[in-house]
């Protein structure tokens, strides 16, 4: 029989119903966590890939990446996206039968849908690809079908909003797919070892998520899937299908297409997805607090729809807080960075990584908007204002690659999704009457212009390594001064932050409590 009340979050507040803040700091420690290990194992491996295998080499490799991550986008049919809507949704209403036929019917699409991937994609490789890079071609494509399928079980953690059932599976797939590529580095197995360590991590995970959901959800009978919400999945599955195949043009590298067909130097594709990924990973660090935002979205939406608008506006000027020093940064670091890691042949990727983390600054905002649209089932506006900045994008790169190559690309790519931020925003702005408080993002923006010279000044004094780790120092400090003298934090802001330090060690906590006391002394006050 199924339950006759929502699955118990491990969050609430007196009352028992659940406290947004303290479930939002929960899951963003673990997604956190989870992001942190594949940011630091993902970052060191690549640079060693890199200086191993070379820039020309490691061209084609990164293009077959690529492909393989557009096909899983455009192939999940925004069955992932899906799956945790409604399944939040439902399991908020108190209708988890519901919500796990939800799961076991995108769960079962999906299976369908990657197996036949794998199929056509292999079918292409063994046609058309490179002889050189088959091997390699193959456990990519092969590795297509465990990371498609585990979209669904994580949605699904997702929606039930216990993020930290996703961390254990992705820590130990991440274990596995780092120490494999480093063995296979050290015995020289090349690309084919990278591609099969690639393959094995991810059925791990799969295997490992799979597992999770059914532990939680499996006791659950299966409820109906009534036509009406059987009517929206098919709607909402189908934009979110258009918004993949947007995000992939606008918000990706799908300029390395144009740039493989304009421009002759293979090197162009490695800079610029190296500049890209570094970028990426980057962002990765505020989406362990947007992921959990966005989780939270989807589920106050079956709940009480009136927080939306203020959890958006916190949620990208929270995002603006981590993310804006850490890109300005990258960027001024990124001649010592790129000539002491990757050594002489990848100066050509100090310009390149410098435009890459400035113009990638809009799309860390613009995600909190993005979940608002989608979890009010607003869609529609992303869609068109979408295929207006991909055709932008598009024609930048067919001006700019061929001359400039991967600055060029760099320069489309982030102009595109500075166009898309800003049209997102007007959108969300207009239709959700929400109170943008620019006054407190201008705040954040001066302290990181201070911030921002004054390393820039360091760097231009200490060369080497001296400048980088003494830039990185110099940075932090400034940014945390800055801060502070701009009054960047607000008083609200304390709890909220005080709530993330309660999921650290019990050792950290009063100097965390130090630090925030520090930096916004009126709210602590308060």
């Amino acid at each position: 029989m199924s339950r006759k009340h929502p699955i118990k979050t491990e969050n609430t507040g007196p009352t028992g119903s659940p406290d947004n803040t303290r479930t939002i700091a929960h899951n963003s420690f673990w997604f956190g966590l989870e992001l942190l290990f594949g940011l630091v194992a993902t970052f060191f491996t690549s640079v060693a890939v890199a200086r191993i295998v070379g820039p020309d080499r490691l061209s084609y490799y990164q293009y077959m990446v690529y492909l393989t991550y557009v096909t899983m986008s455009v192939g999940s049919f925004g069955l992932p996206a899906t799956t945790r809507k409604y399944m939040a949704e439902y399991l908020n209403r108190g209708e988890p039968g519901v919500a796990r036929a939800t799961y076991l019917a995108t769960l079962k699409i999906q299976s369908g849908v990657a197996l036949g991937l794998v199929a056509a994609a292999l079918a292409v490789v063994l046609w058309r690809g490179d002889p050189r890079y088959r091997a390699a071609s193959v456990l990519l494509v092969l590795a297509i079908a465990p990371r498609l399928v585990a979209y669904v079980p994580s949605q699904a953690n997702n929606a039930a909003e216990v993020m930290r059932r996703n961390t254990g599976p992705s820590l130990a797939g991440g274990m596995v797919t780092t120490g494999l590529t480093i063995f296979s580095l050290l015995v020289g197995w090349d690309l084919v070892g990278l591609a099969a360590a690639l393959l094995v991590g991810s059925l791990l995970e799969c295997g490992l998520k799979l597992r999770s959901v059914e532990r939680w959800l499996g006791g659950v009978a299966p409820g109906t899937v009534s036509p009406e919400l059987r009517r929206r999945m098919f709607a909402y599955s189908g934009q979110g299908l258009a918004l993949l195949l947007l995000n992939a043009v606008v918000w990706d590298r799908s300029d390395i297409v144009i740039l493989k067909a304009l421009n002759h130097d293979p090197r162009q594709i490695t800079y610029f997805s190296i500049a890209f990924s570094v970028a990426e990973r980057i962002l990765i660090i505020p989406s362990s607090f947007v992921e959990s935002l966005a989780a939270t979205m989807m589920a106050q939406y079956g709940r009480d729809r009136a927080r939306l608008k203020e959890m958006t506006v916190d949620g990208a000027r929270y995002a603006m807080l981590v993310t804006l020093p850490l890109l300005l940064g990258i960027a001024c670091v990124s001649r010592p960075l790129v000539l002491l890691l990757y050594r002489e042949p990848y100066r050509p990727l100090i310009a390149t990584l410098a435009i890459v983390a400035v113009m990638a600054i809009p799309k860390a905002l613009v995600a909190a908007p993005t979940m608002l649209l989608q979890a009010t089932e607003r869609q529609g506006f992303l869609i068109v204002w979408g295929c207006l900045c991909g055709a932008v994008d598009v024609g930048l790169d067919i001006l700019l690659t061929p001359r400039h190559g991967a600055n060029g690309a760099a320069f489309a790519n982030g102009t595109a999704q500075a166009m898309a931020a800003l049209g997102i925003w007007i959108y969300a702005w207009r239709i959700s009457d929400l109170e943008l408080k620019l006054r407190d993002f201008g705040r954040i923006m001066v302290s990181g212009a201070i911030m921002a010279v004054a390393v820039l000044a360091f760097t231009r004094v200490a060369p080497g390594y001296v400048g980088m780790f003494g830039s990185i120092a110099i940075g932090a400090a400034i940014w945390m001064i800055a801060l502070r003298v701009t009054a960047a934090l607000r008083p609200q802001d304390v709890r909220r932050f005080l709530s993330v330090g309660d999921q650290f060690p019990a050792s950290w906590r009063p100097h965390w409590k130090r630090l925030i006391a520090w930096l916004a002394p009126a709210g602590a006050a308060a």
